[in-house]
C-alpha cells in the first residue's frame, strides 16, 4: 500500500462513524446530562493530572475554579482563580477528542513587603480518548493530552507538556460506577529561564452514585508523585453533580491535599455543561 492510500485509510478510520455502537458500561449511565468520571478540578494548570472519564461524550462546558495558599509563618499568601472553557467531541462511539482552555487566569500574591496581581490567558490542553476495551460493565480507555504554551502569566516564560494515561470504568448498574485513572504527566519551561523539566505520576480511584436521574455524588482519592517532590499530594475530592433538563448539567467539586508537598489549602470550582 502506498503512502497516499495509507493516509486516506487513517483519515477514514478517524472521521467516519463507526458501524458498531458503544456497548456495555458506557450506555448504562442513568442520565446523559449528569457528569461522569473523576472530579476535574486539580492542582496543576487547566485539567492536567485530573484523570479522564472512560466514555466518549459530545459536550461544551464553562467553569470557574480557584485555590489558595496561606503560609502565615512565611508571610506569604496567594489566591488563584480561572475561567475555564472546555469541550469534547465523540468522533465515533469509541473515540473522543477534547480541549480545555484557561480563558482568564487571575493570581493575587502577597508576601511580607510586596503585593501583585497578574491577569492573563492561561494554559490550553488538547487530547483524545479511545475506548479500547469493553467487556460488559468494564471499560478501559487510554488517553493522551498535550499542554500547549499559551499562558502569559510569566512574560518571559512559556510552559509546554503532555500526559499519557488510561481510564478504567466498572458500571454494573445504571446508577453506580467505580472509576480509576493512572497517568504520567510531563512539563518544561520555554524561554529565558531554565527549562526545569518535570515528570509526575497520578493515580485516581473513585466511585459515583446517582440517587436519582437528577443528582449524583462522586468521591475520589488522588495520589500524585514526582512533580514537586517524591510525594506531591494525597488528596480526596468530592463532587456533587446535577442535571437540569435533558442536556444541561452542573458540577460542584473540591479537593484538599492531606499529605505531601502541595502548598494549596484546597481547590474547588463549578462547571456547567451542555451535552449534545
Amino acid at each position: 500500500m502506498n503512502m497516499s492510500r495509507l493516509l486516506v485509510s487513517l483519515v477514514a478510520l478517524l472521521l467516519l462513524p463507526a458501524a458498531a455502537r458503544a456497548e456495555g458500561g458506557c450506555e448504562e449511565w442513568i442520565s446523559p446530562a449528569l457528569a461522569e468520571g473523576p472530579v476535574t478540578f486539580g492542582f496543576l494548570s487547566a485539567d492536567v493530572a485530573t484523570g479522564r472519564r472512560a466514555c466518549p461524550r459530545t459536550e461544551a462546558g464553562f467553569g470557574v475554579q480557584g485555590g489558595a495558599i496561606i503560609e502565615t509563618a512565611n508571610l506569604y499568601g496567594a489566591v488563584t482563580g480561572a475561567g475555564l472553557l472546555s469541550g469534547s467531541l465523540a468522533v465515533r462511539p469509541d473515540l473522543e477528542v477534547f480541549a480545555t482552555l484557561e480563558a482568564l487566569r487571575v493570581q493575587y500574591v502577597q508576601n511580607a513587603t510586596l503585593t501583585g496581581t497578574v491577569i492573563s490567558l492561561g494554559q490550553l490542553t488538547v487530547g483524545g480518548t479511545w475506548m479500547a476495551l469493553t467487556r460488559g460493565p468494564l471499560v478501559v480507555s487510554p488517553s493522551v493530552r498535550l499542554q500547549l504554551p499559551t499562558s502569559f502569566a510569566s512574560p518571559r516564560m512559556r510552559t509546554v507538556g503532555g500526559e499519557v494515561g488510561a481510564a478504567v470504568l466498572y458500571r454494573p448498574v445504571n446508577r453506580f460506577e467505580v472509576h480509576g485513572y493512572a497517568g504520567v504527566d510531563t512539563a518544561m519551561s520555554l524561554g529565558a529561564a531554565a527549562a526545569l523539566p518535570r515528570v509526575g505520576f497520578l493515580v485516581n480511584v473513585g466511585t459515583e452514585y446517582a440517587l436519582c436521574s437528577g443528582f449524583a455524588a462522586v468521591l475520589d482519592a488522588n495520589v500524585h508523585f514526582g512533580h514537586r517532590a517524591a510525594l506531591d499530594y494525597v488528596a480526596p475530592a468530592l463532587g456533587l453533580r446535577f442535571r437540569a433538563g435533558e442536556h444541561f448539567g452542573a458540577e460542584l467539586g473540591a479537593s484538599m491535599p492531606v499529605l505531601g508537598a502541595e502548598r494549596a489549602l484546597a481547590i474547588g470550582g463549578l462547571k456547567l455543561t451542555y451535552r449534545m
